[in-house]
């Protein structure tokens, strides 16, 4: 009788872990996985985008040619790649500017919150520690 409620708990521990390090990070609010970018005489070869973190926030720029890179307003440098950390509940306005036709990508990714690690954690424990219970009456029944 305990056996099923500790495989389906176990199962659910182990698939949210499962989630959580291969889906979760590229599901960054409106942007998923990162933004592709084109700087070209049609966008007077600027590029503008505002991120924001709701958990702690990673990003990486590339692109096929240099670019003046701008955050908030300020100027930060003149790159063809660049990494940026966003800290949960900040956001960033950002702005590249080209003399000449440029493409690239943002890439992104969001760290796993330990608070949900640790859920997913206690579900695969809890599940395996059933388990193991249920294994030990079965073997007094026999």
């Amino acid at each position: 009788m305990l056996l099923i409620p500790s495989l389906l708990l176990s199962s659910s521990g182990l698939l949210y872990l499962l989630y959580l390090h291969v889906v979760f990070p590229k599901l960054v609010p409106f942007h998923g996985g990162g933004e592709q970018i084109a700087l070209n005489l049609a966008t007077d070869y600027t590029y503008q985008i505002p991120w924001e973190a709701y958990t702690r926030l990673h990003l990486a720029l590339q692109t096929n040619d240099t670019v003046k890179l701008y955050t908030n307003g300020d100027y930060i440098c003149n790159c063809t790649n660049y990494s940026f950390i966003i800290e949960p509940s900040d956001h960033i306005f950002i702005v590249l500017k080209s003399s000449s036709p440029v493409s690239g990508r943002f890439t992104a990714w969001q760290e796993i919150p330990l608070e949900r690690q640790l859920l997913g954690l206690s579900l695969l424990l809890v599940g395996l520690v059933g388990i193991g219970i249920s294994t030990i009456i079965q073997k007094k029944k026999h």
